[in-house]
Order: structure tokens, then C-alpha cells, then sequence
């Protein structure tokens, strides 16, 4: 049977008209292809990033520069010289290498777990904090999986909390200690995102989906509280910065796994271990983006810098079946008391009913400061 899905899939993916450079597929939201079959998202990474990832002399500017951000946090002389979450993945364990052992920064930790956090996640975090010797700080809300629920029947997406919460607990952290760098491992030229219109977690959305709900003066003594306003004025002026370290620095998320296993004896597993509802978030979003989920953005990210071929990653998605739903889907549905059919009416829903104006603007400088096409 799943040899016979594979084919099936595999003559599906054929059928699929896709950009000739990447993956990405017509149908796909906000894409556009020019005649020559070109994909927006192929012609702006070219605009954005392809004199960086081609001109070695671009590269070593944007490492002195990263340098000197460094170098000026240190001179500040604060107790801590950067804030760094870190989840148990590559991404961010990367990252604490970097700054902790290349370039020598006082580094502050934290993890916030989402309640969707893997025990596989939690003993990488534990492994880090003993072997790079750095001070951590382990946030989790019960709110958390609540939240979750009442964002999955209202709006078919559940990842808009943890994306708040982990923004929140940064600010937080951030002015309490008076640090001077945020430093985090995400980046427009290497990480796949749904469309920001699937994927809102601006206080106006968060507070548009929440009217009507009985507890808000739990929220406002939970982690969901507002603080991104006053953090984006804080670094506007100038106070303090965020650091998307994978604009500054070659990375090669193979080379870095393997490092971490050959050096720390550390195995990260699949993309993304840490959350135990992973795959349930790629089905929702293949369903409402023509089948196609975020690994093919991933994919197109890593054909686009040289890291897959375009051959493999066809490949790779022809072994993908998001018509039925995934394992963690019966997990998920105890933690937030929801039944089957409630879960497959609210995937139909979307977040863009509870878009305002104000979260559209903040979502498209979001893209600008970002560096994304979508």
C-alpha cells in the first residue's frame, strides 16, 4: 500500500507545475512565474541574496560587520553581551557555538516551551547548557495548550502562541537584563515560512481571535502579554538589536549536524524534532496551500544556495502524502479536547478573518525587515 501512495504521489508531482529553477508549485499562494517559468520567490532571492552567496569578498564584509556587532555588545559591558533562545535544534545550537565559542560573547539562554515540546528537545537543550557552560533560563506556560485549541477552531492554525510567546519571552529577557543583541538562528535565505496571511502573530491578530474569550485577565499575567510594541521602539531607537546570524555567515545545516555529532556527540534527527505537533502543522498548511507544504519552501531555499538539487528535492516531495492526516494528529486532539470532526472543520478556517489593517502593515514590514518575497 504505501509503495502504491508513492507512485500515486510520484504521478501527482509530475503533474504539478512548478518554477524550472525550485520546487515551488503554481498553485502555490502569492507565487507568480514569468514566461520563462521563474518562480517571485527564485527572482527575489536573486535581488536579495545571490551577490552574497556567489561573491566570497560580500561574504567576509558581512562577517566583519557581524564582528564589529560583537565586538561594540562587548564594550558596552553589561552582564550579558547577547540573549540567545534555544530550542534543541541545529538552527539555535549553532548559534550558542558561534557566539559562545567563536567569538567569545557572555550569553544568556532560554527556551520557553510551547507544551508541544519533545522530551528528544528538552535533553538537547540539557546537553548545550552543560557543554558550552552557559546560564539558562527554562520558561513554560500552562496557557499554552489552551491557546492552541481556541486558535485551531478558530482560525485553523495553531502556531500563532508559540510564536508570540517566544517573541515575548525575548523582550522580556531582553529589558530585564538589559541586553544589548537578540541572536537567533532563523533567516530568509536559509528557512522556509508559510505566507505571513497563514502564519499571523502580531498582538492585533492575537487580540481579534481572542474577543469574546472569558480570561483576559489571565492573559495579561501570562506570557501573552504585550510587549511587542514597546521592543520594536527599543531597538528602532537604537537600544538594542536583533541578529539574524545565518545573514552574516555561510551555513550549512548538514555540515553543522554533523559537527555537533562528531564534536558533542549531539544527533538532531529529522527538521524540526523539538515540537511534537510538526507534521500536524505541515498537513494544516499543505491544505491551505494547494497541497504543498513548507518543506518544498525548505527545499527551494537549499536548491536556491546550492545545498540540494532540484532532481532531489522532486524527489523527496514525491514520497510526501498530506491526504491523510499525521500520528501526532490523535495527540494533539487530547491535549486541546477536540474531536475529529471539530479538527477537520476548523482546517478549513483561516487567520485572514482576523486580519485588521494594522496586522497587514506590521505583517508586510515583517517581510521588508525579513528579506522575504511572501
Amino acid at each position: 500500500m504505501k509503495r502504491d501512495a508513492q507512485m500515486i504521489n510520484k504521478e501527482k508531482s509530475s503533474d504539478v507545475k512548478r518554477c524550472v529553477r525550485c520546487v515551488m508549485p503554481e498553485n502555490y499562494p502569492g507565487i507568480t512565474l514569468n514566461p520563462e517559468g521563474v518562480c517571485n520567490f527564485c527572482r527575489y532571492f536573486e535581488g536579495r541574496w545571490r551577490s552574497w552567496s556567489d561573491n566570497t569578498e560580500e561574504q567576509a564584509k558581512s562577517k566583519a560587520k557581524l564582528e564589529r556587532i560583537f565586538e561594540n555588545a562587548k564594550r558596552k559591558g553589561k552582564r550579558y553581551d547577547a540573549l540567545l533562545g534555544i530550542s534543541g535544534g541545529k538552527d539555535s545550537s549553532y548559534c550558542l557555538y558561534i557566539c559562545k565559542e567563536v567569538y567569545g560573547l557572555n550569553v544568556l539562554t532560554c527556551t520557553r516551551d510551547n507544551g508541544f515540546m519533545s522530551e528528544e528537545g528538552k535533553e538537547r537543550v540539557n546537553k548545550l547548557i552543560q557543554i558550552f557552560d552557559v546560564p539558562h533560563l527554562y520558561y513554560a506556560d500552562p496557557f499554552s495548550q489552551e491557546l492552541a485549541g481556541i486558535f485551531m477552531r478558530k482560525t485553523g492554525n495553531f502556531c500563532a502562541p508559540c510564536e508570540l510567546f517566544s517573541f515575548n519571552i525575548h523582550a522580556m529577557l531582553a529589558r530585564e537584563y538589559d541586553i544589548p543583541l537578540i541572536v537567533m538562528g532563523s533567516s530568509s535565505r536559509t528557512d522556509g515560512a508559510p505566507p505571513k496571511k497563514l502564519n499571523p502573530w502580531d498582538p492585533w491578530y492575537f487580540r481579534n481571535v481572542l474577543k469574546g474569550e472569558s480570561f483576559k485577565e489571565r492573559l495579561n499575567c501570562s506570557f501573552y502579554a504585550n510587549y511587542i510594541i514597546k521592543e520594536g521602539l527599543t531597538r528602532l531607537l537604537g537600544h538594542r538589536r536583533m541578529i539574524l546570524l545565518p545573514d552574516y555567515l555561510d551555513w550549512d545545516e548538514k555540515q553543522i549536524a554533523r559537527m555537533f555529532e562528531e564534536k558533542y556527540g549531539i544527533h538532531f534527527g529529522h527538521e524540526h524534532s523539538d515540537c511534537l505537533v510538526d507534521d500536524l502543522k505541515d498537513y494544516l498548511y499543505a491544505r491551505k496551500c494547494g497541497g504543498t507544504s513548507t518543506r518544498a519552501v525548505k527545499y527551494s531555499l537549499l536548491i536556491r544556495t546550492g545545498r540540494m538539487s532540484r532532481e532531489e528535492a522532486l524527489e523527496k516531495l514525491s514520497e510526501e502524502d498530506y491526504s491523510i492526516p499525521p500520528a501526532s494528529l490523535d495527540y494533539f486532539l487530547e491535549i486541546v479536547d477536540m474531536s475529529r470532526e471539530e479538527f477537520e472543520a476548523a482546517s478549513e478556517k483561516s487567520p485572514e478573518a482576523y486580519l485588521s489593517i494594522i496586522s497587514r502593515i506590521f505583517n508586510a514590514i515583517r517581510l521588508r525587515i525579513r528579506k522575504q518575497a511572501a
